[in-house]
């Protein structure tokens, strides 16, 4: 990992732990009925988590993978921004579920060349699962594509 690296998993620590000290301020309320306050600080703890281990692992890599920033890095980003387009303008034509499936489907199978059995897995699972949880959990609307009744 680069200086870069670094520095970017320290600038975004410090938003997170800003964001943790703002969010403490709100009402926190319990599980059952959580107040106004308990998902940011939820929010702000996990993110300042994931920066932490970000930059301790920035800290530990080695920068013996110089050079790294090859042409086909640069071609799985244009990659990833194409199918994120796709994915925004299928999302209402055929649904949520059938759309994140192709485009974890896609993220799996052509930019991380997973075998199919797993790209097909994880994606029918991931899909799946974030849709018990913003549709049969949280209530959100979701499209439906052609299946709304």
């Amino acid at each position: 990992m680069t200086g870069r690296d670094r520095a970017a998993a320290a600038v975004l620590l410090a938003f997170g732990l800003i964001a943790l000290e703002e969010a403490r301020k709100l009402r926190l309320g319990s599980i059952a009925r959580p107040g106004p306050g308990f998902f940011p600080v939820l929010l702000a703890a996990a993110f300042s988590v994931v920066c932490l281990v970000l930059l301790v692992n920035a800290w530990r890599a080695r920068d013996a993978a110089r050079g790294t920033d090859t042409p086909l890095g640069s071609l799985k980003i244009v990659a990833t921004m194409a199918a994120l387009f796709v994915y925004a303008f299928a999302l209402e034509r055929v649904g949520f579920v059938v759309a994140t499936f192709a485009l974890l489907l896609f993220f799996f199978k052509a930019l991380e060349r997973q075998r199919w059995v797993m790209a097909l897995a994880g994606s029918l699972v991931t899909a799946f699962v974030t849709y018990l949880v913003f549709k049969v959990w949280l209530h959100v609307q979701l499209p439906a594509g052609p299946w709304s009744g």
